[in-house]
C-alpha cells in the first residue's frame, strides 16, 4: 500500500507544484498587463486633458477682453476644433459669463454649486442632457474656466482590449468606468489595482487579475497544462516501476495479500477402496500476475517469519467458504475440508472466533470441517492452547497433525491433545516398494495410531506399490499424485461432476 500511495503523492505533488509556478507566471504576466493598460488609459486621458488645457488658454485670452460674439465665436471655434472637448465656458460670480454655445448657454445644473477642484466628474443627474461629464477648471482671477468632456470620450480612452480587465476613472471621490454613470465610492470599495496620473489629480483603478485562475490556464497554457499532466504520471509510472523492482519480500507478500492474490488449490482426499472422494486438504498458491503460480515454499515460510500467515489464512478461510457454498450441492455428505494453521495464529486471542465465524459461513452444515495443525512451528502445549483446541472440537471441528514425524511434533502432542487425525508425511509413504524393509518405520506409525485411535490419512501416494500397501493395512483416507494433483476450485468442480473412478491416475 505504501509503495502504491508514494508514486501518487509525488505525482501529486509535482503536478501542484507545476500548477503553482504556471499560475504565478500567468498572474505576474497579467498582473503587469492590467498596470500596462492602466498606463495607456492615462496616457489617452492625458491627451484629452491636453486639449483641455489647450481650450483653456483660449477661454483666458477671451476672459481678458470681454464676451462679445466675436469672443463667443472663438469660443464655439475652439470647442469644435478639440475633438474630445463638450463645451468651454467662462463664470464670473458663480454665473455663466461666456459659453462656447450659441446664448451662452450652459449644460450644467447649478453650475454655481459645483466645487472648483481641477478635475471633477459630475454625475448624470447634474446635466442637463443627463449625461455624466468631466470638468476641467482653471481659475484666473474673478474668472473660472471650465472645459467640459463628454463621457463617450472617457470611455473610449477606458476601453483597453485586455480580456476580464475592466478600468475606471477616478476622481476624487467619484469614479465612472467604460460604462454607466459617475458615482461616489469609499475608499474601502475601489479596486486594489490603480495607477496615479502624475500630470492630472486623478488615478486609474481596475481589479488586479486572481493569483489562480483554471479558465486563465487552460485558455493560456493549456498544451503546457497537459504536458505537465503527463510528465506528473510519467514520473509516478516510473517511480512505482523503480520501488515495486526494489520492494521488499515481506511488502511484497502484503501487497498480494490485501489483493487475493493468495488463492487456495485443492488437493482431493479419496478413499482408497471405495474409490469415491472424501474431502479436500486446502494449499495456497500465489497467483503472480506477471509469474504465475507460485509455489507455498517460497511464501510460506517468509510469511510465518514475518507474522503475515495470520491474515494470509483468513483470506483462505473466506475463499474456501465462498467456494464451497457454490458447489454445496455437489458435496457428498461429510465431506473433509482441511485448512492448515500455524502456532502462531492458533495462539492468538481471536482464533476461536474466527475459526466459529469460518463454520458459519458455510451453506452446508454437514461437512467435517479439519483444522491441521502444521508442524512447520513448535506448539507451546499449555492451558489455553488445550482449551482452544477443546473448544473447537466441542463445535464440530475435527483437529489434525499434519506432516506427522517431520516437524516439531512429538509423541507428546498425541498425548496431551486430542487429535482426530494424523496426516502420515510423503517421506514416509514414498519408501514404500516390493521390499520388506522398505515398511518398517511407517510399520511402527500405523501400529502407534491404531493404539491410539487414531485415524490416519495417508500423503503423497504416488505408486501402485504404496496404494496396495496402505489398502492391506485399511488405510481409509489417502491424497497424493497417484490419484490427483493440487486443483484450482475450477478443476475441483470438473472433478465432482465427472465423479472419477480414482483407481486409475489423473494427471
Amino acid at each position: 500500500m505504501r509503495n502504491a500511495l508514494i508514486p501518487i503523492a509525488v505525482a501529486v505533488a509535482m503536478f501542484v507544484l507545476g500548477v503553482f509556478i504556471l499560475s504565478t507566471q500567468l498572474w505576474y504576466s497579467a498582473r503587469a498587463d492590467s498596470f500596462t493598460g492602466a498606463r495607456y488609459a492615462i496616457k489617452n486621458i492625458n491627451a484629452i486633458l491636453d486639449e483641455a488645457r489647450l481650450a483653456t488658454r483660449t477661454a483666458m485670452k477671451i476672459a481678458a477682453k470681454g464676451c462679445e460674439l466675436d469672443e463667443q465665436y472663438q469660443l464655439g471655434i475652439e470647442a469644435a476644433l478639440q475633438p474630445h472637448l463638450r463645451t468651454i465656458i467662462i463664470l464670473r460670480q458663480g454665473k455663466a459669463w461666456c459659453s462656447s454655445l450659441p446664448g451662452n448657454r450652459v449644460l450644467l445644473v447649478n453650475v454655481s454649486a459645483l466645487p472648483d477642484s481641477q478635475l471633477l466628474l459630475v454625475p448624470a443627474r447634474s446635466s442637463v442632457n443627463e449625461r455624466p461629464v468631466l470638468l476641467y477648471q482653471t481659475n484666473v482671477e474673478e474668472s473660472r474656466m471650465v472645459v467640459t468632456i463628454s463621457d463617450h470620450h472617457l470611455q473610449d480612452a477606458l476601453n483597453i482590449p485586455l480580456k476580464d480587465v475592466r478600468y475606471s476613472l477616478r476622481v476624487g471621490n467619484n469614479v465612472i468606468g467604460i460604462t454607466g454613470d459617475a458615482m461616489m465610492v469609499k475608499d474601502t470599495e475601489h479596486p486594489t489595482g490603480h495607477v496615479q496620473a502624475t500630470d492630472y489629480p486623478y488615478r486609474i483603478e481596475f481589479t488586479p487579475p486572481p493569483f489562480f485562475s483554471l479558465q486563465r490556464l487552460i485558455n493560456q497554457a493549456g498544451a503546457v497544462l497537459f504536458f505537465l499532466l503527463l510528465m506528473s504520471c510519467l514520473a509516478a509510472y516510473i517511480l512505482h516501476k523503480y520501488l515495486n523492482k526494489n520492494t521488499l519480500p515481506e511488502e511484497s507478500l502484503r501487497r498480494a495479500i490485501a489483493r487475493n492474490e493468495i488463492v487456495p488449490f485443492y488437493q482431493p482426499i479419496v478413499n482408497g477402496k471405495a474409490g469415491t472422494l472424501r474431502g479436500v486438504e486446502v494449499l495456497a498458491r500465489w497467483k503472480h500476475p506477471q509469474a504465475g503460480y507460485i509455489s507455498p515454499a517460497s511464501f510460506i515460510p517468509l510469511a510465518e517469519k514475518s507474522g503475515l500467515i495470520v491474515p494470509l489464512t483468513q483470506s483462505l478461510m473466506a475463499q474456501v467458504a465462498a467456494n464451497m457454498n457454490l458447489i454445496a450441492s455437489k458435496l457428498p455428505e461429510g465431506f473433509h475440508v482441511g485448512i492448515n494453521y500455524s502456532a502462531s495464529h492458533i495462539c492468538t486471542p481471536t482464533f476461536v472466533e474466527e475459526c466459529l465465524k469460518y463454520k458459519d459461513s458455510f451453506t452446508r452444515h454437514d461437512l467435517n470441517l479439519v483444522i491441521e495443525l502444521t508442524e512447520r512451528e513448535p506448539l507451546d502445549i499449555n492451558d489455553h492452547l488445550v482449551q482452544t483446541l477443546n473448544r473447537l472440537h466441542e463445535n464440530g471441528f475435527a483437529i489434525a497433525l499434519d506432516d506427522f514425524g517431520t516437524g516439531y511434533s512429538g509423541l507428546s502432542y498425541l498425548y496431551d491433545l486430542h487429535i482426530d487425525y494424523i496426516k502420515i508425511d510423503q517421506s514416509f509413504v514414498g519408501r514404500v516398494n516390493a521390499h520388506e524393509d522398505s515398511t518398517r518405520i511407517l510399520d511402527s506409525v500405523l501400529d502407534l495410531a491404531r493404539k491410539l485411535s487414531i485415524s490416519i490419512v495417508a500423503e503423497g501416494v504416488e505408486t501402485q506399490e504404496q496404494l496396495d500397501y496402505l489398502n492391506r493395512n485399511n488405510i481409509t483416507f489417502l491424497q497424493g499424485y497417484y490419484f490427483y494433483k493440487p486443483v484450482p476450485f475450477t478443476e475441483l468442480i470438473k472433478i465432482l461432476l465427472s465423479k472419477p473412478n480414482v483407481r486409475v491416475r489423473v494427471e
